[in-house]
């Protein structure tokens, strides 16, 4: 990192140039323009205690040091520099987040900060840029490249830490052409070779944490992208060869969670949570397009071996290709049910494979954009695919395994369960093996086999110093050699398990041939079984018609029974009644008796009152008898009736039936018979569709015992080769501890040439800084002498260009005069022309819509008309049929109506009270509702009268608005005689006016004091039909005895009345509708002339207008087109010399701006030449001080390497 004075000087030539595109020369800073700009609107929250963002705005060394997604100002880039681009909503997180946004006026301030160098004060030096500008481009072939693959040579083997424990691998990628992998690990990239099994390279990052690695197409390259959670996330590029970081990309708030570089190396793209894909120039840094199409996080990103195409897949799991030149849509390939996690493509770059959280893999061809395959690879969620160069798919996923397919989806191998998730799993480059990374940090290599998977090495992801590492070799070394003998003995054991496994296979053989039995035996057992359980279910159902045929029985003779003894109890109150009936009869005779012989003695002594009353008397007595001998007689037949009833019931009763007992036993039995049964058949049919499956797998089951008894005898060979693999790692161990020693001296090898980087990378910044500070100084003094000439030559030219701008001006000024008439009298023309043709187009659209209402109005009266008459002919019909009905009914209601007039005349001497009052009290209450109805017609007269006022007052206030109007427009224009006599016609109106809101005040009282008076009318007459109401009420009562007599007479009639009224009601109302539709029929039939002749007059108007406006609009369309022409001739005169005018002002205002540019560049270079000056005497200084510190590092350096070199293992 070079210093702030080394950044400073190095940008000199970038300062001068800032300068010079600041026509006013001032400098922007830090302490004078920036820090108030922030203390505003960010100070806060990003201040030394707050730091939101792990960010402090409060001094320039902390602003320039960055937050906690790293630097937020790039020298000399605006648009790469975040305190910008967030504060101008050009990228989020948006600042600032609440309050008022940035002016435009500040956020162009900040701009020129950063364009100026982002300078402290007046006196500091600019800065340059610091994105990496590098061309790595490549040419793209289609096979391995030409010469030797990279891999890491003399890097740093010292790991940046060593954590206490493991952590799961997130990130991991297989050279496409060696063998060489890398993964990510705590701050650092560990790079295995797979021939020695050996850590040959680390590459720190220090900054967070890397989500996805991959290799460049040529395999020179190693891209990770990462960062931190919510903090930071970049894409980062190393050269594999040399373990330097060559350009980083990337500004995000969060961390990638994808990235590639194309084949090319012309391009790096990420993804990220913002649910952006991003692609930018590798040579440049810059953002080349941006895809916004993903509707989650971005979580795959790949480029096809081709450099052509680009694929994406995203956390909602769709994946989609993009051109990778333009970021042009392809092809939406389709969506995932989880999220797709990870991408891959062939080597041809033809298919496609993704990957999601649901467990599926997907394949698809580029061609037509089309799914080829899809299906479940891994329980739980897929977590990892990756094709071998020879088309292979090797996936991983939750469920603890490793897989390999074809392209169609058909298992090829799998590897035994790890216990725990593999998070990632690449493809060697020889199609032969895998490399997989599990939850717990656990590296496993496998090789393929026919069809499994079998592990080979393991790796560290976690690597201790390399001061450990030797004692572990040679550890290991000693564990090898100690090793062989057990293997030795695995050997032997590998042969009993593949024994073991040759009598497993002898067991599937025979339970595939008992399947075989069952499947033939079963069909002939199942169909004799079915027939004895049909023969079961006719017997059950034979017992449950028997028992409900018997429960029936039973039923009804306990219903029959509760019948019997109901009657029963009904029978005896009616026998006890029954049993009074001889007393009653005895009294009746007794009664009679006694009757006649009084009436015997009255007709002896026909006057004796005595008598009289006696038979009298007796005659009651015997009518009481009479009356108790009927109340008896009812209830003697109620028991007689009774009594027979129950004999005949006890006659039919029968005898009880037997209970169903027995029945239920035999259904038990019957039910329990029928359900072993069709637990057998059940059970037999179950197995039955399941035997064909376990026959036809049984050569499968075979296939795969003898394939198991095969795999012993694969691990038999294993066993054996892991013998001899041991000799041979110890072989390779030997040479370990030396070459380790070598690494851990090149670890300081590697600092010390760090120091001599940056050393001539400062020499050499500053040695161009001073040679760019004295062409600057040189350009700045020639600048002057231009600047000097140009002021002369403005100075002698202004006086001619201003003479002859002036002339031109007065020519364009009397032009333009000439044509105002002209133009006016267009306008005028125009006017008219456009009034006639609106008249005539809105009378013919007038004519057209009178014509079609007057045809739609007769059509409709004339279908109205026959309607109605049909509706008439069917009314007359059923009031014929009414009318007949009515006869019979008529004839009882006056047949009734005789018996009601002798009872009513009986009764008018009693009711004549009534009826005076009776008649009294309608006229009392009408007079009462016609005063109380009146009352809304004076309310409405009150309102009225109110209204009127109102409008009054506004009449009389408008009247004189128009006399002030009136009186204003004869003030402008005095004497006229016109507006006198408007003015007086005003005045005469608002003097009319003015009187007529005391009339309608004198109106509305005159109505608000008829509504009192009517309203105390109303109170007395309440009053009265009151009195007499409570008098009828009063007669009423005292007539109530005689209406008794009225009231069988009335019953009949009504009841008469009641059987006509439906009839009566029908024939009255037909008749009111015919009557109405007779009405009816009569307007309609009349209507169509109506129609014409209103149509006529309606039209007359308007035929008139439309003939004047169509004879008015010739002659006034001529005199237009004349007039139009006229001005066009004028106005092409005016136009020309409008354009002289123009061109004479730009003339002379260019003259006025080259002298005062002149002025101001003159300015500016006077005063920048002492300030580079000032940076030369700087840039000689620092030189000084470098020089002679360079030669001594150099050599040492040398001296340092050549010593490494020869401690290497030969």
């Amino acid at each position: 990192m070079m210093s702030k004075t080394t950044l400073s000087l190095t940008c000199a030539a970038f300062a001068s140039l800032s300068l010079h595109a600041q026509d006013a020369g001032e400098k922007i800073t830090y302490q004078d323009h920036i820090r108030p700009l922030l203390e505003n609107k960010c100070f806060s929250c990003h201040n030394p205690d707050k730091k939101k963002g792990d960010l402090d705005l409060t001094s320039f060394g902390a602003l320039m040091t960055g937050g906690g997604g790293g630097a937020i100002v790039d020298a000399g880039n605006v648009d790469g520099s975040r305190i910008w681009s967030t504060c101008a909503k050009k990228e989020e997180p948006f600042m600032p987040p609440e309050g008022a946004p940035l002016s435009t006026k500040d956020l162009d301030l900040l701009a020129a900060w950063v364009k100026g160098g982002v300078l402290d004060t007046k006196s500091s030096i600019a800065k340059k840029s610091a994105k990496p500008k590098i061309d790595m481009t490549v040419a793209v072939t289609g096979g391995k490249p030409e010469g030797p693959i990279a891999k890491p040579e003399h890097v740093l083997l010292e790991p940046v830490i060593v954590t206490p424990r493991t952590t799961a691998i997130t990130a991991m990628a297989f050279s496409p052409w060696t063998s060489l992998f890398a993964l990510a690990a705590p701050k650092q990239i560990l790079l295995y070779d797979t021939d020695t099994r050996q850590l040959v390279g680390i590459f720190p990052y220090t900054e967070g944490y890397a989500r996805s690695l991959r290799f460049s197409r040529n395999g020179s390259l190693l891209i990770m992208g990462g960062g931190r959670a919510g903090k930071i996330g970049h894409a980062i590029v190393w050269d594999v060869k040399t373990g330097k970081r060559i350009t980083e990309v990337g500004k995000e708030f969060d961390q990638v969670m994808s990235a590639d570089i194309s084949p090319d190396h012309k391009r790096i793209v990420i993804g990220s949570p913002s649910k952006k894909v991003k692609c930018y120039n590798t040579a440049t840094g810059e953002e080349e397009y941006v895809i916004a199409k993903h509707t989650e996080w971005v979580m795959g990103t790949a480029f096809s071996p081709d450099g052509v195409l680009l694929a994406t897949s995203d956390r909602n799991g769709n994946v989609m290709v993009w051109e990778a030149d333009s970021g042009g849509e392809f092809y939406i390939l389709g969506q995932h049910k989880g999220s797709c996690v990870d991408l891959s493509w062939r080597a041809d770059s033809n298919i496609l494979a993704s990957c999601s959280a649901d467990g599926v893999i997907m394949t698809w061809e580029m061609n037509e954009g089309k799914k080829v395959k899809e299906w479940a690879a891994h329980g739980g969620g897929t977590q990892s695919i990756s094709f071998t160069p020879d088309g292979k798919i090797v996936s991983s996923g939750n469920d603890g395994l490793v897989r390999t397919w074809d392209v169609n989806g058909n298992k090829l191998g799998e590897a035994p369960s790890q216990g725990d998730l593999v998070t990632k799993v690449v493809a060697g480059f020889d199609s032969k093996s895998a490399i997989s990374a599990n939850w717990r940090g656990e590296i496993i290599q496998w090789n393929f086999g026919a069809t499994a998977l079998t592990e080979t090495a393991r790796y560290v992801s976690n690597p201790s110093q390399i001061a450990q590492r030797i004692v572990q070799t040679e550890q290991r070394t000693a564990e090898l050699t100690a090793k062989l003998p057990s293997l030795q003995e695995a050997i032997k054991k590998a042969e009993a398990d593949a024994k073991a496994r040759d009598e497993a296979l002898a067991k599937v053989r025979a339970e595939v041939a008992e399947y075989d039995r069952r499947s033939n035996a079963y069909p002939g057992e199942i169909a004799n079984e079915e027939k004895a359980l049909a023969a079961l279910k006719a017997a059950r159902t034979k017992a449950d018609q028997d028992k409900a045929a018997r429960n029936a029985a039973i039923k009804a003779y306990g219903e029959k029974t509760a019948r019997i003894a109901a009657q029963e109890k009904e029978l005896a109150p009616a026998a006890a009644e029954a049993a009074k009936l001889p007393a009653a009869d005895k009294a009746v005779a007794d009664a009679t008796a006694s009757l006649e012989g009084a009436k015997k003695e009255l007709a002896a002594k026909a006057d004796d009152a005595a008598l009289t009353a006696k038979v009298k008397d007796l005659e009651g007595k015997l009518a009481t008898a009479k009356t108790e001998q009927q109340k008896i007689a009812p209830h003697k037949a109620k028991a007689d009736q009774f009594t027979a009833a129950i004999a005949k019931a006890k006659a039919e009763l029968g005898t009880a039936p037997a209970p169903v007992a027995d029945l239920d036993k035999l259904i038990a039995e019957t039910d329990a018979k029928i359900k072993a049964t069709t637990d057998g058949i059940a059970a037999k049919k179950a197995e039955l569709p399941k035997l064909p499956a376990l026959v036809k797998a049984g050569p499968d089951r075979i296939k795969g015992a003898e394939g198991n008894a095969a795999a012993g005898k694969t691990a038999l060979a294993a066993a054996q080769t892991a013998a001899k693999s041991a000799s041979d790692e110890i072989g390779i161990l030997q040479k370990v501890p030396t070459a380790l020693k070598a690494a851990r001296f090149n670890t300081g090898v590697l600092a010390e040439k760090e120091i001599l980087a940056k050393l001539e990378a400062d020499f050499t910044d500053f040695t161009e800084a001073k040679k760019d500070a004295e062409a600057a100084k040189v350009s700045a003094a020639a600048r002057i002498e231009d600047s000097k000439k140009a002021i002369a030559e403005s100075i002698a030219a202004q006086p001619g260009l201003e003479a002859a701008l002036k002339k031109v001006q007065g020519e364009a000024a009397a032009l333009e005069a000439t044509t105002k008439p002209t133009r006016d009298a267009d306008a005028a023309a125009a006017a008219k022309v456009a009034e006639q043709k609106t008249i005539i187009t809105t009378k013919e659209a007038e004519l057209a819509a009178a014509a079609k209402a007057k045809d739609e109005a007769i059509a409709a009266a004339k279908k109205s008309a026959e309607d109605i008459a049909k509706l008439i002919e069917a009314r007359k019909k059923s009031l014929a049929e009414v009318n007949a009905k009515l006869n019979g009914p008529e004839a009882q209601v006056t047949a009734k109506k005789a018996p009601v007039a002798k009872f009513e005349g009986n009764l008018a001497a009693v009711k004549k009270s009534a009826a005076d009052f009776t008649a009294a009290l309608p006229a009392q209450e009408k007079a009462a509702k016609d005063i109380e109805a009146s009352i809304p017609k004076f309310t409405a007269e009150i309102q009225a009268a109110d209204k009127a006022l109102a409008d009054a007052k506004k009449a009389a206030a408008d009247a004189q608005t128009a006399v002030a109007a009136a009186k204003k427009e004869l003030a402008a224009k005095a004497g006229d005689a016109a507006l006198t006599a408007k003015v007086a016609t005003t005045e005469k109106a608002a003097s009319e006016a003015a009187a007529k809101p005391a009339q309608a005040q004198q109106a509305l009282d005159a109505k608000r004091a008829a509504r009192t008076d009517a309203e105390k009318k109303l109170a007395e007459a309440r009053k009265v039909a009151g009195k007499t109401k409570n008098d009828l009420n009063n007669a009423n009562t005292a007539i109530a005895q005689t209406e008794k007599q009225l009231a069988q007479a009335k019953n009949e009639l009504a009841t008469a009345e009641k059987a006509a009224a439906p009839l009566r009601g029908q024939r009255d109302s037909i008749a009111k509708e015919i009557e109405a539709q007779g009405k009816a029929l009569a307007e309609k039939q009349a209507a169509p002339a109506a129609i014409e002749k209103d149509y006529a007059a309606k039209i007359a108007p308007i035929n008139a207008a439309l003939a004047a406006a169509k004879t008015a609009l010739p002659p006034l369309e001529h005199a237009y087109a004349a007039a139009h022409a006229k001005l066009d001739a004028e106005q092409k005169v005016l136009d020309a010399k409008k354009a002289e005018v123009a061109k004479a002002n730009t003339d002379f205002e260019g003259a006025k701006k080259k002298k005062t540019d002149a002025e101001a560049t003159i300015a500016a270079a006077t005063k920048e030449i002492p300030e580079k000056d000032k940076i030369i005497a700087e840039a000689t200084a620092e030189l000084a001080k470098l020089q002679p510190q360079l030669e001594p590092m150099r050599t040492k350096v040398k001296q340092m390497t050549e010593q490494y070199l020869t401690m290497l293992p030969k």
